[in-house]
């Protein structure tokens, strides 16, 4: 399994000394031309739509007095934003807040409407990759924007067109629930995707300690702050989610939001200890580099070692004096290298008895 760092940097210097509520996306475009998709229903019947401009579905949602989801995926137009926060007469700064991308999860409770926003993380091409998701709801429709084609949702539809659960006999208040718990559920998938992967890095650390790891060990940690800082936020947001007293969030639901809360915080524990797992990488790294450079210098030392009283044997009998008798010996050469064999392997010996060879 390899490992690739997507995060996300979104561009805060275009919106510099611009007037706030100023509507101005900031993201990278990632779609040719948004989706707009539609979905009508109620405890009978439910419909879909996909309209190609923004005043057809707008057109559509005054049409009919059922629940309405509608789902816009592409936030590079901002007259599409401009024309719901218009239509809906929603804030300014909701609108300014949908194009922001980098925002930090958030619940902001305003007149008539709510403004949620969270990280949404997908594994793709065995990495995680995060993006932004905005859902604003009132008495009787939900509206979702997103920066590119593809979620986490398509379990909410299936309840929806299977009529399963109690979905399509609730409010606006009970899908956003449904839609930031499949949000959640999916942090669990991209928490155990990046526990692999630690548990993979750590078995390479320590069979095969290199510097080449330490830029992915570096990347594994700005990851895990990256998770934390999307994820931590959404505590509160929740909670503030549950505490609000609109009159379109319902009793009911509120059971079912109290029951979010404690996932969020257990992706917050999980996420916290893969952060902390990371960090105790890093001291697995350098322990498993210093144990590698003590065992070449463990080595190394042993050869000097050896080679110590041989050199001194050498350096003795390459003096240039006369009165050395041993020079005179027929087989003094044969007994020199023999006993420098000999004394060669007895240190061997000797290093073998202490373990340490």
């Amino acid at each position: 399994m390899k490992y690739k760092k997507k995060l996300k940097k979104a561009s805060s210097i275009k919106k510099t000394g611009m007037a706030p509520g100023m509507l101005l996306f900031t993201g990278e475009r990632k779609m040719e031309t948004p989706n707009i998709e539609l979905i009508t229903y109620n405890k009978e019947s439910i419909s879909e739509y996909k309209f190609d401009t923004i005043e057809e579905a707008l057109s559509k949602m005054s049409a009919t007095q059922e629940m309405k989801w509608l789902n816009i995926e592409g936030l590079h137009e901002v007259e599409i934003v401009k024309q719901i926060v218009d239509h809906f007469k929603m804030h300014k700064l909701s609108g300014e807040d949908i194009l922001s991308i980098g925002q930090r999860p958030k619940f902001d409770d305003y007149d008539h409407y709510e403004h949620v926003v969270a990280k949404m993380f997908q594994i793709e091409d065995n990495s995680i990759n995060d993006e932004q998701i905005t859902i604003l709801f009132s008495d009787n429709y939900l509206i979702t924007f997103q920066e590119k084609e593809g979620d986490v949702f398509n379990n909410v539809r299936t309840r929806l067109f299977e009529g399963k659960g109690n979905i399509r006999g609730r409010q606006s208040d009970y899908l956003a629930y449904a839609l930031l718990d499949s949000i959640v559920d999916h942090y669990f998938i991209a928490v155990e995707h990046f526990a692999n992967v630690i548990e993979e890095f750590e078995i390479e650390v320590l069979a095969h300690p290199s510097e080449k790891l330490l830029p992915r060990l570096n990347d594994l940690r700005q990851e895990a702050a990256y998770m934390r800082r999307s994820v931590f936020p959404l505590r509160e947001a929740v909670n503030q989610f549950e505490k609000s007293e609109a009159p379109y969030i319902h009793k009911e639901t509120k059971l079912f939001i109290r029951d979010l809360y404690d996932h969020t915080l257990q992706v917050i524990e999980s996420i916290t200890v893969l952060k902390e797992s990371v960090n105790g990488l890093l001291d697995l790294y350098m322990s498993s580099l210093s144990n590698k450079m003590n065992n070449v210098m463990k080595v190394l030392t042993i050869v000097s070692t050896i080679f110590i009283p041989l050199t001194f044997i050498a350096g003795i009998y390459g003096m240039n004096f006369i009165n050395m008798p041993e020079l005179e010996y027929k087989y003094g050469y044969l007994f020199t290298m023999i006993g420098m064999a000999v004394l060669t392997l007895l240190m061997i010996i000797y290093f073998k008895r202490k373990k340490w060879l």
